[in-house]
């Protein structure tokens, strides 16, 4: 959580040494460390621990070949590669059900490759699902690292605006291009400039694919930034409109565990 990433994959990789006999202790190691890599765009490194998750572990070998397929795609500076492809069609095969569900994160995931396999390309789709995790959190401990992301969403929506506006899913990709632009101007104090992100987003919730996230996750963070500013009773309205105003969306329930947080929030400023 503070950006120490050198002494956290040190402390991950000494808590492996310590025992051998109960392996998913290994594996959620790597999973973190694999985290610890992605943030600091390290993606061969990330691939690494990727590869060992979907050989080892059968928590959901559909999430982990996705990441693999999607950090290969930013590690080849999203130029489309057969292998990226044959990767990207690999992920349905690979979902499974739990007590007779679905997890959600595969469901995500096969819907992107869905998207990318349409139109042969993603929009950032690495730095997406850092944010679907919390990852900006983290990022959001070192100002230069969000004004350097800020940098590389900027860049990818100039180059979407040039390249990618026939795409099939253009508008999903601009919409996450906002997204990710918003949030990383709440964390650097623009807040005006997040609303205009996040409102821009709201307004065009109609062009996005059915069960997008995007409108709703813009509803929430727009209350975000309303309780840093300590305006409870905007916040409190756009919190309720995030959870009452969408519904069957992808990753829904992840978005309402982050609106409860935030109501919780709200309840201690009253204290």
């Amino acid at each position: 959580m503070e950006l120490d990433f050198s002494n956290g994959i040190k402390t991950y990789e000494y808590a492996m040494r310590c025992q051998n006999d109960w392996k998913h202790l290994h594996h959620i190691a790597y999973w973190e460390i694999l985290f610890c890599h992605a943030l600091q765009r390290e993606w061969k490194k990330a691939m690494t621990m990727c590869k060992i998750l979907l050989n080892e572990n059968n928590w959901s070998k559909a999430t982990y070949c996705y990441l693999l397929s999607t950090f290969l795609f930013e590690e080849n500076n999203r130029v489309v590669t057969e292998e990226i492809i044959k990767l990207y069609k690999r992920v349905p095969e690979l979902k499974i059900r739990l007590a007779g569900k679905s997890i959600p994160l595969e469901k995500y995931a096969i819907r992107q490759c869905d998207h990318f396999l349409a139109q042969q390309w993603l929009f950032l789709p690495a730095l997406e699902f850092i944010y679907l995790l919390n990852g900006f959190y983290v990022l959001a401990h070192d100002r230069q690292k969000l004004i350097e992301t800020l940098d590389t969403v900027d860049n990818a929506l100039d180059d979407l605006e040039r390249h990618h506006r026939n795409d099939q899913f253009y508008s999903d990709s601009y919409g996450s291009g906002l997204l990710l632009r918003g949030v990383l101007l709440h964390f650097l104090y623009r807040y005006d400039e997040a609303h205009q992100a996040f409102d821009e987003i709201i307004e065009m919730a109609k062009a996005f694919d059915e069960k997008s996230f995007l409108a709703p996750n813009a509803t929430l963070e727009k209350g975000l930034i309303y309780i840093n500013l300590k305006q409870k009773q905007k916040a409190n309205e756009y919190l309720q409109k995030s959870l009452n105003d969408y519904k069957d969306y992808q990753l829904e329930s992840r978005l309402q565990f982050r609106i409860n947080a935030a109501m919780q929030t709200i309840k201690r400023m009253d204290n």
